[in-house]
């Protein structure tokens, strides 16, 4: 079995749309730790110094970023092109691995001004 070349723009598209749909999953994911921690009432994310939360936050923005930010350069470099018979594809894995991107830093930097580590 062999993949196709990168090389073409219409197999770029396809790979672009599937690596921004790949990266939706762990960012719902984190999003739901985030908000699952978040105490309105304090106005912080509070999880304890022990525990696997921020290991498995990390995680969940590690393994959304990385196939969102190629999903929007597959997206990009493919998008205009001439050749491309799969152009809605391209702009799809551009806009929505850009914003999966986008949204992921977003929920990183909240993270960090809003983190409250409890003592265990």
């Amino acid at each position: 079995m062999s993949f196709a070349s990168l090389r073409r723009y219409d197999v770029q598209a396809t790979y672009a749309l599937v690596l921004a749909i790949v990266g939706v999953g762990p960012f719902l994911a984190a999003l739901y730790l985030v908000g699952s921690h978040y105490d309105a009432l304090l106005g912080q994310i509070i999880y304890g110094a022990k525990g696997r939360f921020v290991p498995a936050f990390a995680g969940c923005i590690l393994l959304s970023i990385v196939p969102s930010t190629l999903a929007f350069i597959l997206g990009w470099s493919s998008a205009g092109q001439r050749r491309n018979e799969k152009s809605s594809r391209s702009w799809t894995g551009f806009f929505l691995g850009g914003g999966i991107a986008t949204f992921d830093l977003i929920l990183l930097i909240a993270f960090y001004m809003l983190r409250f580590e409890m003592a265990a």
